[in-house]
């Protein structure tokens, strides 16, 4: 992002990131899942200052963890989600993708029924105090993930 953007030019990336994640879960699962919470991936310093200025403005902070999280004031409607919460991530060499979600789903039965099927696009990553299953798949630039807790 060259240019400074504006708030509608942020809601389409938004609606990029939700529609690209759904057709990833698609063409992987052959499943889809709600999306509440979603990242915006920042590529530099100036980028990550402009979408968090535009997202202060859109709703309040809930959290922050490697960038600002916000709740919004008003979900952004994309197909049949209701994004509640956004995210602007610092830059990060090795997040290049546009951005990632959340699915909402039971993560036990999620991981039950698709981790070891799709090897290749569906990946485990444990923490401390959680774990989630990463989904990706070389044809998107977007994540996508189904946490724990």
């Amino acid at each position: 992002m060259e240019n400074k953007i504006n708030q509608e030019q942020f809601i389409e990336i938004v609606e990029n990131i939700a529609k690209e994640t759904t057709k990833m879960s698609q063409k992987i699962i052959g499943d889809i899942f709600p999306i509440k919470s979603l990242t915006i991936f920042a590529h530099s310093g100036k980028e990550f200052d402009q979408l968090v200025e535009i997202l202060s403005e859109m709703g309040k902070q809930y959290n922050y963890n490697n960038g600002p999280r916000i709740e919004l004031f008003e979900p952004i409607e994309v197909e049949n989600n209701n994004v509640e919460y956004i995210r602007i991530r610092k830059p990060d060499i090795e997040r290049p993708q546009i951005g990632c979600n959340d699915f909402e789903t039971n993560y036990e039965d999620f991981k039950e029924k698709y981790l070891s099927k799709y090897p290749n696009n569906l990946f485990l990553i444990e923490r401390t105090d959680y774990e989630m299953i990463e989904m990706k798949d070389k044809d998107f630039d977007v994540l996508a993930y189904v946490v724990s807790n």
